[in-house]
């Protein structure tokens, strides 16, 4: 992570001008986030010593479906609540928010605690919440359209269609959620647990939300559904296993597409074996 001063950043990232507006005085240092590959993001440290972070709108965040202008919506809407960064502003090049201090949780996640903090994205009012219902196709064909043929192989293309429609499960009601919730999206500080990174929030069914989080920690689909229901006080857990059992090969075909769109952008041969482990897996 490299520290610039402002005027350098605002050379290497010309968003970041959008923000001249915003401060009274420029930023003392700007210092650039590793992080996923859809957030190279900014921290940026006035001279007061308070600390934010730039998400800027690149073609990178377009190519992957990412509004900020709906993730500063979503952080309006749970500010409230504690549970993510505040939202300080958005602009035609980016939104600003809160930095979270504090220890990123990378191992030694309980599940109770892993699960309990979906629940709190679950439970989020969604009335006032000015978003459109998530749509799995959309979604999925947005990724399939722009993928060059190299990697359009006949393996791909035949996951890509059998598994490109929503399931046809009992209904629950749409929650809000997250859908990148691993621990390298939780800090834990003195106020508890934090989730940040909130640009593939949504409004949709819980349960894919529940199993792609299955999925990032590794965990018995059985076990955590539920410890899921119980932590949630659901009594009827089938649907909820029915749901996450029928989303499981449809979000690894999601996750399959994002890796090599990730890969065709980025050129990381990481991505590729990503997406060739989920295909295998689907074609088994």
């Amino acid at each position: 992570m490299a520290i610039f001063s402002w005027s350098e950043a605002k050379l290497l990232d010309t968003s970041l001008s959008s923000l001249d507006g915003y401060f009274s005085e420029p930023p003392v240092r700007a210092q650039t986030l590793t992080g996923g590959l859809t957030n190279r993001c900014w921290k940026l440290v006035d001279a007061d010593g308070t600390a934010y972070v730039w998400r800027p709108i690149t073609p990178i965040t377009k190519a992957f479906f990412i509004s900020r202008h709906e993730e500063y919506q979503v952080l309006s809407a749970i500010e409230r609540l504690g549970i993510g960064p505040s939202p300080i502003v958005v602009n035609e090049q980016g939104l600003l928010v809160e930095w979270i201090a504090g220890e990123t949780l990378y191992e030694g996640l309980e599940l109770d605690d892993l699960l309990k903090t979906l629940i709190s994205v679950h439970l989020v009012n969604t009335a006032r919440l000015p978003l459109q219902p998530f749509s799995f196709t959309a979604r999925v064909d947005h990724y399939w359209l722009q993928l060059d043929a190299v990697h359009k192989t006949e393996a791909c293309t035949k996951i890509y269609q059998e598994w490109r429609v929503a399931p046809s499960v009992t209904n629950v009601d749409l929650s809000l959620c997250h859908f990148d919730l691993g621990g390298y999206n939780l800090v834990r500080n003195s106020d508890g647990i934090k989730i940040i990174d909130w640009e593939y929030a949504a409004l949709a069914d819980p349960r894919l939300d529940l199993t792609l989080t299955i999925a990032v920690a590794g965990l018995p689909v059985a076990e955590a559904v539920n410890k899921y229901c119980q932590l949630r006080g659901i009594h009827d857990v089938q649907p909820w296993l029915d749901g996450v059992e029928a989303w499981l090969p449809r979000s690894q075909m999601m996750a399959m597409l994002w890796y090599l769109l990730a890969h065709q952008l980025w050129g990381d041969e990481s991505y590729l074996r990503e997406a060739e482990a989920l295909s295998h897996t689907l074609c088994s």
